[in-house]
């Protein structure tokens, strides 16, 4: 089996450092048929930008498209598809019942009624609901009377608003004066008198005028505050007293300003009780409007972040910006006004995940800047300013064929593709740095003096080609695996990647490679590095600039690799380090909070946190929906209301239910004759009930519940029921463990009631549901990345234990990548799961290429170590150096996508350059394979049919001689890193292994 694996190891590479040798020749040959080549393949591929899309949508993105919450979306969509959108606005005060608070927020209520876009306001634009009482018609005329007397009131209420709807001869009416009067506690408060009243008039108007007021009612918007409870009449709110605010918070119970049922401590935050119970004082109060979107509005494709897509129409974004700003400049010393719109999210998110351009400049500037120092030297004819641009552009052109190959291919563009520049330059610019040292490494050879410059680049790319196949290919697939997700999100970001990187491969072998064919060319000639017009002649370098710090590294890091001591502590580090990866790693959450896409700082951030903290029982509300039922369906709503008011009662994983059912059979007990509901269960009354509770005060509400096969008439029986829905309230949960079995209990509920097509649904689901997902897709995409590592390392470098080292470094990597990811704060979610299956890229480049350069190596187990990391180690440092520039900047952002992606890639540069560069020579100079033969199979130059001659055209060719004839010989023990290059009088003898090539 050994033996088997040596042979194929030598066949793979000899074979591969052939081709990479021709290659190289060839592209140094013709270095502008190469780059041009390179420009025609990137603009084709390019083409694909005219199938660019992107997807924003949570439940497009990260659950499975067959998913549930897809399933019940789809049938919403037919059913109760959503036109209308929210606007909060939260004010926070010491005490915000205080009248000095009521009239502050009467102020930005009544600036954000006078908001005008496209000649709308508010009142042209809101949602609308019918009011349940008809007593509260706009068109009511008050005689001025004395507020003592409320018999009074009702009997002018009454009479009044039948003159208002009736009244023959408006013109004629008289003049009359409107009373100031209060709120009416008697008639919305608990103490209301049942048996007297508006109750009782109602019930004398006949059913035929009763449906005609009803039906032709005034609808009023839909915004709430504390200041319905005044009416939002001016002169009331500013004569308000502490004393009623109390009162009206503490004792009304229906509001009147709609007639509808009201809990005003709802909007309340922050509350502080009395020994009764009563409200005293609260921190903050809420206040909504409610926004509909017209039929021919259209869904903003920037709204959202990968969490949430609403419909909107200019006019209304329009509106909700300037409502915004108003809120953001109402803030007073002694009150704060915070805002969350509907488009709140969409904009923060948006921004905060596209667009952080000083911190990615400024990370490029210094990434640009040390790729510069470390290309070339530090003198004007040997800087390689141009090959560092040009390189770069290298990475842009593979970013420009990722994305257009990936749209053809009907992949759309999600917002964790931002990330993609960042992870393709600092792999990118890792096969830069491979290549450069690969050919410093050839031009410290004093054999390869004498070679035209074609044939020093194929020696140089012989051994660069290999390498940066071996780690490419890896990477390739690594990112790969993603495309066998079940969330669509990550299998478009990782198909889109391992283009990405296999495209950039190609490029750094084709297109770097002959820009660096260029810039020796130009050094050969002396032309400056800045000023490509000015040559320098005779040009010398201080003695400064022919200092290499690495060879200085190197003879330091020899001697530490001889110290028992030194290896002593690395591996004792090293697994001190483990454990506390390994401690980490079990005790890190699984959570994807949503509210982290937005940056620490944002407006909506603070309101959010400032939500949490002052209403912390508002959890999620969702909404449960059936299709179609009838009679013999209602004590299936029956038993689903009783679970859920049981789990309400017991405050297990709800706080609230708000089923029609519930106000029905209550309307049934009040209204009729019905003494229970299964009186009226049965296909004659059940229908009358229904379209009478429907139009009653009680039930008007609740009209938006149904969907009806034919229209809904007053005094009519309901048509058949095509589908319903009433609404619960969550708890509110701290993770994944805590609303996974919460939302799975719902479930069980729903189904076990056996209503047709029942289900629960809210926005938030489809993140929940990622939760549910999102662990077993990290673990198995990091076992795949492995398999996929450990096959492509073993047919590419044909060496099991090399390939099983590598493989525990890099499982050693993860562990502590995942484990400080814990202590820094980073929970397991979309962002932190896609980061750490990529992480397995640069660990496998910073270990491949030592594990490479030491199979390749000749000598014992401590020599290989050294010269492993005195060939290779240099790049593989830069590399993981430049990355870290690249992102070191992230550091500052207040983006979760970028702070994760700058602790995650922190963390890969600072575990794998030690375990790549320090635990791995460290080890291999311990237990590495040695061939005892010392028959390597990277000897050759891998040039059997190529001829090297010396006079081969090449700007850095020696001065011209007659042709040469190439002799390969056979030779054992040859230096695969310093190849033995031997003239003999007209003719250089080449070693290759096992054949006899002459020429």
């Amino acid at each position: 089996m050994a033996i088997t694996l040596k042979n194929a190891s030598r066949f793979i590479i000899s074979k591969l450092e052939l081709l990479f040798f021709k290659w190289g020749r060839f592209v140094s040959l013709h270095p502008y048929p190469v780059i041009l080549g390179c420009i025609l393949i990137t603009s084709l591929c390019s083409l694909g930008f005219l199938k660019f899309r992107s997807e924003h949508k949570a439940n497009l993105l990260w659950i499975p498209l067959e998913s549930d919450y897809n399933v019940n979306q789809d049938w919403l969509d037919g059913h109760f598809k959503k036109s209308t959108r929210e606007e909060v606005v939260v004010f926070v005060s010491d005490n915000i019942l205080t009248p000095e608070s009521l009239r502050l927020m009467l102020q930005v209520h009544t600036a954000v009624g006078g908001i005008k876009k496209d000649g709308k306001t508010f009142d042209d634009i809101c949602a609308r609901v019918p009011i349940a009482d008809i007593f509260q018609t706009k068109r009511r005329k008050k005689r001025q009377v004395t507020e003592e007397s409320e018999e009074t009131n009702v009997y002018d209420d009454y009479e009044d608003f039948w003159g208002g709807e009736y009244n023959e001869y408006p013109e004629e009416e008289e003049a009359v004066t409107v009373a100031v009067d209060r709120i009416n506690f008697d008639k919305y408060s608990e103490k209301k008198n049942k048996s007297e009243g508006n109750e009782n008039i109602l019930e004398t108007i006949p059913d035929n005028i009763y449906c005609d007021l009803v039906t032709t009612l005034n609808e009023k918007c839909i915004q709430t505050s504390l200041l319905e409870i005044w009416k939002y009449r001016e002169e009331l709110i500013n004569s308000a007293t502490q004393q009623e605010i109390l009162d009206a918070v503490n004792l009304l119970v229906r509001s009147p300003w709609y007639g509808y049922d009201a809990d005003y401590s709802s909007l309340l935050g922050g509350i502080v009780r009395n020994s009764s119970g009563h409200i005293v004082g609260a921190k903050s109060a809420q206040m909504v409007w409610v926004v509909e979107v017209p039929d021919d509005g259209r869904v903003i494709s920037s709204q959202g972040s990968g969490v949430a897509l609403e419909i909107a129409d200019p006019t209304t974004l329009a509106w909700e910006a300037e409502l915004i700003q108003i809120a953001q400049n109402s803030t007073r010393d002694e009150l704060q006004v915070m805002v969350n719109a509907a488009r709140s999210f969409g904009d923060v998110s948006t921004e905060a995940i596209f667009f952080d351009a000083t911190l990615m400049a400024g990370g490029y500037i210094i990434m640009f800047i040390y790729t510069i120092v470390m290309l070339g030297k530090l003198n004007t004819l040997e800087v390689r300013l141009y090959l560092t641009i040009s390189g770069i552009i290298s990475v842009g052109m593979g970013l420009i064929i990722a994305i257009g190959l990936s749209s053809l291919l009907g992949y759309p563009y999600t917002p964790i593709h931002a990330i993609l520049p960042f992870l393709c330059l600092g792999i990118g610019i890792d096969d830069m740095f491979v290549i450069v040292q690969c050919w410093s490494n050839m031009q410290k050879d004093p054999l390869n003096a004498g070679l035209s410059l074609p044939d020093r680049m194929g020696i140089a790319l012989k051994h660069a080609g290999v390498s940066v196949t071996v780690t490419s290919l890896t990477d390739v697939f690594a990112f790969g695996v993603g495309a066998v997700t079940q969330m669509p999100g990550l299998e478009s970001f990782s198909v889109c990647t391992a283009i990405g990187l296999g495209s950039i491969y190609l490029l750094q072998v084709s297109w770097f490679v002959a820009w660096l064919s260029l810039d020796e060319r130009r050094i050969a000639t002396g032309r400056d590095g800045l000023l490509m017009c000015v040559v320098h002649k005779d040009y010398k370098p201080s003695t400064c600039c022919k200092q290499n710090l690495g060879d200085i590294v190197v003879k330091k890091y020899a001697k530490l690799l001889s110290s028992v001591i030194f290896k002593f502590l690395v591996i004792v580090f090293t697994l001190g380090m483990l454990g506390f990866g390994i401690w980490g790693s079990i005790l890190i959450r699984q959570k994807f909070d949503p509210v982290l896409l937005l940056p620490s700082d944002s407006y909506l951030r603070e309101w959010l946190n400032v939500h949490d903290e002052l209403y912390p029982e508002n959890g999620w509300g969702a909404e449960i929906y059936t299709g179609e039922f009838d009679h013999s369906d209602l004590y299936k709503f029956e038993e689903l209301t009783n679970n859920l008011e049981e789990l309400k009662n017991t405050r297990t994983h709800i706080r609230g239910v708000q089923s029609w059912w519930s106000k029905l059979k209550k309307y049934s007990k009040e209204e009729t004759n019905f003494t229970t509901w299964e009186d009226f269960a049965n296909p004659n009354d059940f229908p009358v009930i229904l379209s009478d509770f429907l139009y009653s005060p009680l039930g008007s509400n609740f009209k938006s519940n149904f969907r009806f096969y034919d229209e809904l008439l007053c005094n009519q029986a309901a048509p058949k029921i095509k589908a319903s829905k009433f609404k619960i309230d969550y708890l509110v949960f701290n993770g994944p463990e805590e609303h996974i079995p919460a939302k799975r209990k719902i479930e069980e509920l729903v189904k076990s009631s056996n209503l047709t097509r029942a289900f629960s649904h809210v926005q938030v689901y489809a993140a929940w549901e990622t939760d549910e997902i999102i662990g077993f897709e990290l673990w198995r995409n990091i076992g795949l990345a492995m398999v996929c590592v450990f096959i492509v390392t073993l047919i590419l470098l044909a060496n099991i234990p090399i390939c099983l080292m590598v493989l525990t470094i890099v499982i050693i990597t993860l562990a502590n990548i995942i484990g400080f990811l814990h202590f820094w704060d980073i929970t397991i979610d979309i962002i932190s799961c896609i980061n750490i299956v990529l992480a397995i890229g640069l660990c496998v480049d910073y270990s491949v290429h030592i594990g490479h350069a030491f199979l390749v190596a000749k000598g014992s187990r401590r020599e290989k170590a050294v010269k492993a990391v005195a060939t290779i180690g240099p790049a593989v440092f830069n590399g993981g150096m430049t990355t870290f520039l690249a992102l070191v900047m992230l550091g500052a952002s207040t983006s979760h996508v970028f702070v994760t992606f700058f602790k995650v890639f922190v963390l890969t540069v600072l575990f794998g350059l030690f375990h790549g560069l320090v635990l791995f020579p460290v080890v291999l100079s311990m237990v590495g394979p040695v061939d005892k033969s010392d028959d390597s199979a990277c000897q050759s130059v891998g040039s059997a049919s190529t001829d090297i001659s010396p006079s081969s055209s090449g700007a850095s060719s020696p001065n011209r001689a007659p042709n040469r004839i190439i002799v390969i010989e056979p030779e054992k023990k040859n230096n695969p890193l310093e190849n033995t290059w031997i003239r003999n009088n007209a003719s250089w003898n080449v070693t290759m292994p096992g054949s006899d090539f002459i020429y």
